[in-house]
């Protein structure tokens, strides 16, 4: 894989050229065990760029994050913007990434990120995330986030911010009916307006759970607060 120098959200990165290494698995219809659960691409009212990605684990395993990627863009504007270093995601827990810390001016976060990365800047039009795995010879798709081809599938901009919120767990985040627009919040800072649960553990969508594939936006937010 070779290597380029690209400037995510103002900041100079190295980054992946994405060649025949890192092909996403085109036609992919299942996610993997870990997928994007939540995406907060408005930002918050103390910043435009307060933005998160929270990845979830709907498996029953243990799963190594080491060295996996996140990257933004389309086709050969596809460019990594996140790598993960040393991390273990546990099985129904969730792995919180965000632009700054939790106590940083600019952020409204109250439930400090598992990564901090001031690479993470998520569009408001055209919105393509894919999380890769760290496998070299392969560089697997695991997941995607919407489809790059306009406004974002979910989540509320303006005076009104709300995330991104993942609600099916079985099909591939790059379908619209995958996600719905958060209507509660949880883990903001007190007085905090925006709507959207980073960061907590979703309790019934446990591997054990009887139903893990299907959530309303409401449910999830109630299900993630009622584990803190």
């Amino acid at each position: 894989m070779s290597i380029r120098i690209s400037t995510l959200g103002g900041l100079l990165c190295v980054a992946a050229a994405l060649s025949t290494t890192l092909s996403p698995a085109r036609g992919q219809t299942e996610p993997g065990a870990v997928v994007f659960s939540e995406l907060m691409w408005s930002g918050s009212d103390a910043s435009s760029a307060d933005e998160w990605i929270e990845l979830y684990n709907r498996g029953a395993e243990p799963v190594d994050l080491s060295g996996w990627t996140i990257t933004r863009g389309e086709d050969e504007d596809e460019a990594v913007m996140v790598l993960i270093p040393v991390a273990v995601i546990m099985p129904g827990e969730v792995f919180l990434i965000a632009n700054y810390k939790a106590d940083d001016d600019r952020s409204r976060l109250a439930w400090a990120p598992d990564l901090v990365d001031a690479a993470v800047s998520l569009p408001d039009s055209r919105l393509r995330l894919r999380l890769y795995d760290a496998d070299p010879s392969v560089g697997r798709v695991v997941d995607e986030a919407d489809d790059g081809r306009g406004a974002p599938f979910a989540g509320l901009g303006g005076d009104s911010k709300a995330s991104m919120v993942r609600v099916s767990l079985d099909r591939t985040g790059s379908l619209p009916e995958s996600w719905s627009t958060a209507e509660e919040a949880a883990g903001w800072d007190s007085g905090a307006v925006e709507l959207g649960t980073p960061g907590s553990i979703p309790g019934q969508l446990q591997p054990d759970a009887t139903s893990a594939t299907q959530v309303t936006a409401a449910s999830w937010g109630r299900l993630k607060a009622g584990r803190r």
